[in-house]
């Protein structure tokens, strides 16, 4: 490829993020200073993961993993206690990962096609920690094998051994960090079997210029899928109540979501009753609209798990969405804002409770809630905060 070729792909990928950039400021996007403000955040955090993800990471043969949804770049509405890992592969190769389990909580690994956003939604393989075989010193291998070879009937080590569909193009991990302060987060590694030693060969311009293509195109169908994506839910789900807990196209299979609108006036909050469900994981989190970004969850209550949740001695939990402090252990700070989506997870559930939402006073919340429901002062409101800020640094290595 030419260097006015090479010239060429770099120009229209900046020309292509202008245009990304004037569409966030046409009229089906929120016209406030605020919204303008995080919009063009957004472009730039969709812009850091895709340039990265299809010219940094983008070579099956030499792959590694690349962190994203992290506390910083955000895109398809994160999970807050989720550590983010995928790697590019080709579906002909086979792939050796490894990483030490000891302090893990639970994985899940997949091997999807693309991304949502791209319409494409398959999930082709998963498996879960107590589904693969870990050794008596906490290292765990798996094998990702191309589809014919998985299934001629291989025996060594078979749980660990995952097979590779003729479309799939990367593999995922979420890594779960519930207890903030002690889950591992452990770092992964992942080499194509054959490659081992080896170098990639020099950076061609073609590589370059496919990377910038593709980087550009996911950007742009990325900003304009998600608001589609949450306004169409928001028409049909309406403000202030929750939908029952269901998987999700594109999603892990072992995954149950649910969620909804807040839209509260001054002085309220959205309080959130429901019995506790029986569940490994499970959790409730905020989300901006219409960029589909977790909120602070490092320097605000964002986000609580089931780890982290007051659940009452009658077996329910109640939360307060709001943009006051309720004065309660569980309240999900909105930052001031009038409305967004409030997301829940349950996960690995036996049981599937069905959260209820209404809009209630906050002068009057005190008799809306459980007796046991306790009180929650301004120093254990710092204090949780501050080790929410800890918890971040410790797994993200700020």
């Amino acid at each position: 490829m030419s260097e006015t070729t090479t010239e060429a792909a770099w120009s229209a990928f900046c020309d292509r993020l202008k245009a990304v950039g004037e569409r966030i400021h046409e009229a089906d996007f929120p016209s406030d200073p605020r919204s303008r403000a995080e919009g063009l955040r957004h472009l730039t955090r969709l812009t850091t993961y895709a340039v990265q993800w299809f010219v940094e990471f983008g070579d099956p043969d030499f792959p590694a993993f690349h962190r994203y949804d992290d506390d910083v770049v955000k895109w398809g509405g994160p999970n807050a206690d989720n550590h983010y890992l995928r790697a590019k592969i080709d579906p002909k190769g086979t792939y050796r990962i490894r990483l030490d389990t000891r302090g893990l909580r639970e994985v899940i690994l997949s091997t999807p096609e693309g991304d949502m956003q791209l319409d494409r939604y398959r999930v082709f393989a998963e498996r879960s920690l107590a589904e693969l075989e870990v050794a008596p010193d906490g290292t765990l291998e798996v094998l990702l094998v191309p589809e014919a070879e998985s299934n001629a009937g291989r025996s060594d080590g078979a749980r660990n051994h995952v097979p590779l569909h003729p479309d799939v193009d990367h593999v995922l991990l979420r890594l779960y960090v519930t207890d903030w302060e002690s889950d591992a987060a452990p770092s992964v590694t992942i080499e194509r079997v054959g490659n081992e030693g080896r170098a990639a060969g020099p950076l061609s311009s073609a590589r370059v210029a496919e990377g910038l293509d593709r980087a550009a195109e996911w950007v742009e169908r990325s900003v304009v899928y998600w608001r589609n994506y949450l306004e169409q839910r928001r028409t049909d789900i309406g403000e202030n109540r929750l939908t029952p807990p269901r998987s999700v196209p594109g999603g892990a299979a072992d995954i149950l979501y649910g969620g909804g609108w807040w839209h509260l006036a001054p002085g309220e909050g959205l309080l959130v009753e429901c019995d506790r469900p029986e569940a490994r994981y499970w959790s409730m989190q905020l989300y901006s609209t219409p960029w589909f970004e977790s909120l602070d969850i490092a320097n605000r209550v964002a986000s609580l798990n089931g780890e982290q949740m007051q659940v009452d001695d009658d077996g329910r939990f109640r939360l307060v969405v709001s943009a006051e402090d309720p004065g309660i252990p569980n309240w999900l700070d909105t930052e001031g804002r009038e409305s967004g989506l409030l997301s829940y997870r349950w996960i690995w559930a036996r049981t599937v409770p069905v959260p209820t939402a209404r809009a209630v006073p906050l002068a009057s919340l005190r008799t809306e809630l459980g007796k046991t429901t306790p009180a929650f002062g301004a120093a254990e409101r710092r204090a949780q905060i501050e080790k929410r800020r800890a918890g971040i640094t410790r797994r993200f290595r700020r």
